[in-house]
C-alpha cells in the first residue's frame, strides 16, 4: 500500500513498539539492543519496505498511542489524528487514505467540505488455526499458553477453550507436516 500510494505524497511508517506474544524464542525485551535486533528480525520476516522505527525500551510512544498490539493511526500533514483503528485490516486502512486523498483534492480545488464522525465496528477474517500456529513456530510454546491464559483472564473459559482446541489443531498440523516444509 505504501507504494500504491507514494505518488499522492502519502508516507507509511512502522513503529515497532513490543514483542507482540513473547515467549521462549522470542522473549520480552531485556535491552535496546535486543529490541532492535527483534525488529530487524521482523522487517526481515514479513519483507516490510516501508520505514521502521522502534520505540524506547520502557515504550513511551505505545503507551501515548493506547497499547494494543496492531493498531494503525493516519495523522495528516498538520499532525492532527484523523483515523485510528485498535486493529490493522488493509481494506479499511486503503479505504480511508483513499477517503483522506479525496478530501485533499476537493480542497485543493477549494471546495467546500465539512468534517462529519463515523461510528463503525467492521469485522475481520480472524483465521486462529494459522495464528496459532505463528505463534507456536515465532515466539514458542509459552507464548500460545500466555495467550490462552490471557483469554481465559479476558473473555472467560468459553473464549479460552476455543483458543485451545485452535492451538490443539495447530500443533496437529506442525506435526503432520513434512520436514523443512514450515
Amino acid at each position: 500500500m505504501a507504494k500504491e500510494f507514494a505518488d499522492d505524497g502519502v508516507q507509511f511508517i512502522f513503529l515497532y513498539a513490543r514483542e507482540a506474544h513473547p515467549g521462549d524464542n522470542k522473549p520480552h525485551h531485556s535491552s535496546m539492543e535486543q529490541k532492535l535486533q527483534y525488529a530487524r528480525d521482523f522487517v526481515e520476516m514479513w519483507s516490510i519496505d516501508r520505514p521502521m522505527y522502534v520505540d524506547d525500551l520502557d515504550g513511551p510512544v505505545h503507551k501515548a498511542y493506547g497499547m494494543l498490539p496492531n493498531m494503525t493511526w493516519i495523522i495528516n500533514s498538520a499532525g492532527q489524528i484523523v483515523y485510528k483503528a485498535n486493529w490493522t485490516d488493509h481494506r479499511t486502512v486503503k479505504m480511508a487514505v483513499e477517503q483522506l486523498i479525496a478530501e485533499r483534492d476537493l480542497r485543493r480545488a477549494k471546495a467546500r467540505i465539512t468534517p462529519y464522525s463515523i461510528e463503525w465496528q467492521p469485522n475481520r477474517e480472524n483465521p486462529v488455526v494459522k495464528f496459532m500456529g505463528g505463534l507456536y513456530d515465532v515466539p514458542g510454546e509459552r507464548a500460545v499458553a500466555e495467550f490462552i491464559a490471557a483469554h481465559r483472564k479476558t473473555n472467560g473459559e468459553e473464549a479460552a477453550t476455543m483458543i485451545q482446541r485452535a492451538a490443539d489443531e495447530a500443533l496437529k498440523l506442525r506435526q503432520a507436516a513434512p520436514a523443512g516444509d514450515d
